[in-house]
């Protein structure tokens, strides 16, 4: 160390005084305080890189790496986006705005189905409010940008509730309400008098009644009714409660004599089934010894759909797929309410949301980020693929249910250029799916609010960047079974339960349209075969409950290990006989282990396989085009290669839908020999029927001369092949033989409107009958026929 005069310590001393007292003088700095003054506030649109600062609530913080839309203040626990580097000091530091709840009053009471207006004052010192947020516990509700600030919670439910309200200011700074708690009582009905309140574990018998939530239930399965799985069976709270108990009537103070109203669903009968889209009219009986019946209100899986005044009782439904529990509750004159037995009904898709996707397709993953495939915009993906899955959506923290995704700003620094070319994709007839989840994105929804914030979560997703559907790619810990889960059509364990009540709350909020896919890894699928546990066979409830409304799925044959098929062999990724085997487990169903059941076989058109695109892609699995081939030949066209696996349907899968590969970026990187080899091929299998439609126009050039005509026809060694482009935009030009091979592409890309023509140098091919398939902008297709001699 080197020596420093006393002299020269005590005069640093007192320069450091003089600095400190000259800036507690000014009021600039106080102790503990830091300097904000020219650090810009956060905001969540804005990218921040490591090292960069910024102030949020009187705070100061620092990026510990590239961060966008993490608010400071919930993300800076060690390790996470920010680093908290303590309070702001001095003048010109913004000051949050203040806020409080001026209705409803503390304690307030309402009566079930009342409408209760939640209101708040809100100001700010030093600029301006910019919105407030209402909230019940953690759940937002709404928020309201003009004052007086206010939201109705409608239709209130029986229970117990607390509203907060939280306001911005124009800088962004935030402060949260006291909170108000309100209680919501019945609306009248039987007394509950004496009735033992529901609680876990307790035992109850046949036929026992107890109260819950302000209602009355009777015992059905005693063995249930005393689970200690609240989750699951607590009367009207649980996900499975209707299992185990049936519902009797409101807790009411009074009306001890009044007599509750009868009511029970007479249309549709319980296990009817529809098609989406079916008109389904809910018919109920509904009649009161001592009175009148009011009303007659219908539910579907618990949420009301409408209700009806006068008999008879009934209401129409525009039914989407899924599978629901129809219930009818009756209200008498003196407030006395009972609600039916439920009535379940099975409404199918029309073979799957995309009812416009292609017959085979090629789906292909999109990077969100760089992992040294390299990178591309969305509108450079090239045409041969028919989906496209962004990846990923990811939990706004680890592990986490709230879904959050941002394009890459490498990729795209304006996030409206993204959206653009999502719609530019969408032009061009393809499907852009979101695919929630990743190797690095697992999830955890294990409750009622995390199914809530997972649906409300995607839901908003969809609609902001408008993909045409969701992709389910969870691995890792997202799905797992609990010890003593042994029933894949019945599942107990949480994360499973939750995530597909969640995953089915998105669904139902789209039209019937909107595509549904998974991508499971093996062990999640066929590892369910030899153990039901753990990972192994976790999918399986998830896609046995979609199994209506699933478009298709792709498991992963890569990144596997030694998987049993149903001959009992273990096959080994990357062979022909490894996805040939896997493939044929989903065609035909499968034993599931320690399960009372076999998992039912899928459709020929919902099954395709996933391969890697390159060596790089994966780590273990990729597959030459040569054994690919063999694969396909045998599942497809019934035509062996020899292999040890010897396929159950001898005759293969005609309708089998395709192949999907992570990832088109590797594709590229790969000199495109995934798309190259697979697209022909997959059209090939139907362009046979195109040609035969081609064949069987008389005039090869007639009415659709407009569109193509091509000259000389015959041609010896070239042609002139002219078209027209109606509209600017996306158009391709492609050439087939007689049996549906693809021969060569004229266009793929953007031409504008008019008149074009290209040159056919076909010195090389061989003689015979050629077909011409142009596709249009809006997706209309024209075939031509040309001949070579």
């Amino acid at each position: 160390m080197q020596y420093i005069s006393k002299y020269r310590l005590d005069h640093f001393a007192v320069v450091l005084i003089l600095i400190f007292a000259i800036l507690m003088s000014s009021g600039q700095l106080l102790a503990g305080e830091l300097d904000c003054n020219g650090v810009s506030v956060w905001s969540a649109s804005q990218v921040y890189t490591g090292g960069e600062e910024v102030q949020y609530n009187g705070n100061k913080y620092r990026a510990n790496y590239w961060t966008q839309n993490n608010n400071p203040e919930q993300y800076s626990d060690p390790y996470e986006h920010w680093t908290n580097l303590g309070p702001c000091g001095g003048g010109g530091t913004n000051q949050p705005p203040s806020v409080s709840l001026t209705s409803p009053a503390n304690g307030a009471t309402y009566t079930e189905g009342d409408n209760i207006q939640i209101q708040a004052t809100a100001s700010d010192s030093n600029g301006s409010v910019s919105r407030v947020e209402f909230y019940q516990g953690s759940t937002k509700l709404g928020e309201d940008n003009t004052s007086p600030y206010s939201f109705t919670l409608n239709n209130a439910s029986v229970g117990s509730f607390t509203f907060t309200a939280k306001a911005f200011d124009n800088e962004g700074a935030s402060k949260t309400s006291s909170a108000v708690s309100v209680t919501v009582s019945g609306s009248g009905g039987d007394s509950c008098s004496g009735l033992p309140q529901y609680v876990a574990g307790n035992v109850y018998s046949q036929d026992q009644e107890v109260q819950n939530i302000n209602k009355k239930y009777r015992c059905n399965v005693p063995g249930w009714c005393s689970s200690n799985a609240a989750w699951a069976y607590a009367p009207g709270e649980g996900q499975h409660w209707q299992d185990a108990w049936t519902y009797l009537s409101e807790c009411g103070g009074g009306g001890d004599d009044n007599e509750n109203p009868s009511v029970s669903i007479t249309s549709p009968v319980n296990g009817s089934t529809y098609t989406a889209g079916d008109n389904v009219t809910i018919t109920a009986n509904a009649s009161d010894t001592d009175g009148t019946v009011s009303k007659v209100e219908f539910f579907r899986n618990g949420s009301k759909i409408g209700e009806d005044t006068t008999s008879p009782y009934e209401i129409n439904w525009v039914s989407l797929a899924g599978n629901y529990s129809l219930t009818a509750k009756a209200t008498d004159n003196d407030g006395g309410a009972t609600t039916s037995e439920s009535v379940s009904i099975i409404v199918e898709s029309t073979g799957g949301g995309g009812g416009d996707l292609p017959k085979r397709l090629m789906v292909g993953y999109w990077h969100n980020f760089n992992n040294g495939s390299g990178t591309l915009k969305l509108r450079d993906v090239s045409d041969k693929w028919d989906v496209i899955n962004i990846a990923f959506a990811e939990p706004s923290t680890p592990s986490g249910s709230n879904m959050t995704f941002t394009p890459d700003p490498a990729i795209y620094p304006s996030i409206q250029e993204f959206k653009d070319d999502v719609a530019l994709l969408k032009s061009r007839g393809k499907k852009v799916l979101i695919s929630i989840g990743g190797a690095n994105g697992a999830i955890d929804v294990s409750s009622s609010a995390d199914a809530q914030a997972f649906s409300s979560s995607m839901i908003s997703l969809i609609n902001e960047y408008g993909f045409s559907g969701m992709d389910i790619d969870l691995e890792g810990s997202s799905l797992s079974l609990v010890s003593g889960d042994t029933d894949f059509r019945n599942p107990t364990s949480p994360k499973i339960v939750h995530f597909i009540a969640g995953a089915q709350t998105v669904i139902n909020s789209f039209s019937s349209d909107f595509i549904l896919s998974m991508a499971p890894e093996t062990a999640f699928v066929q590892g369910g075969y030899s153990t039901y546990a753990g990972a192994y066979g976790a999918y399986l409830p998830v896609i046995y409950a979609f199994r209506n409304q699933m478009d298709y799925i792709h498991v992963q044959h890569y990144n596997s290990g030694c998987m049993l098929g149903l001959d009992g062999r273990c096959y080994s990724q990357s062979t022909p006989d490894f996805h040939v085997a896997m493939a044929e487990m989903l065609l035909q169903g499968f034993p599931v282990a320690s399960n009372p059941t076999s998992f039912p076989a899928l459709r020929a058109d919902q099954v395709a396989i996933g391969l890697p695109a390159a060596p790089a892609a994966a780590g273990g699995g990729y597959t030459t085009p040569a054994n690919v081939y063999k694969a396909l030949d045998y599942l497809i066209k019934g035509t062996p290669f020899r292999g040890n696996y010897t396929l159950i349907n001898s005759s293969g899968y005609a309708n089998f839908r395709g192949l999907m590969t992570w990832s088109i970026n590797w594709d590229i990187a790969n000199g495109y020999e995934f798309s190259n080899s697979y697209r022909p091929y997959l059209d090939a299998l139907d362009a046979a029927s195109i040609a035969r439609i081609a064949s069987e126009e008389e005039q090869p050039v007639s009415a659709v001369d407009k569109a193509i005509g091509g000259y000389p026809n015959p041609f010896v060694h070239g042609a002139t092949v002219d078209f027209h482009v109606e509209r600017s935009g996306y158009t391709s030009l492609v050439v087939y033989d007689n049996v549906g091979k693809r021969v060569t592409v004229f266009m793929d890309g953007v031409l504008e409107s008019g008149h074009h023509s290209v040159e056919w140098n076909a010195g090389t091919i061989p003689s015979g009958v050629y077909f011409l398939q142009l596709t249009a902008e809006d997706g209309k297709v024209t075939n031509y026929k040309m001949y070579k001699e």
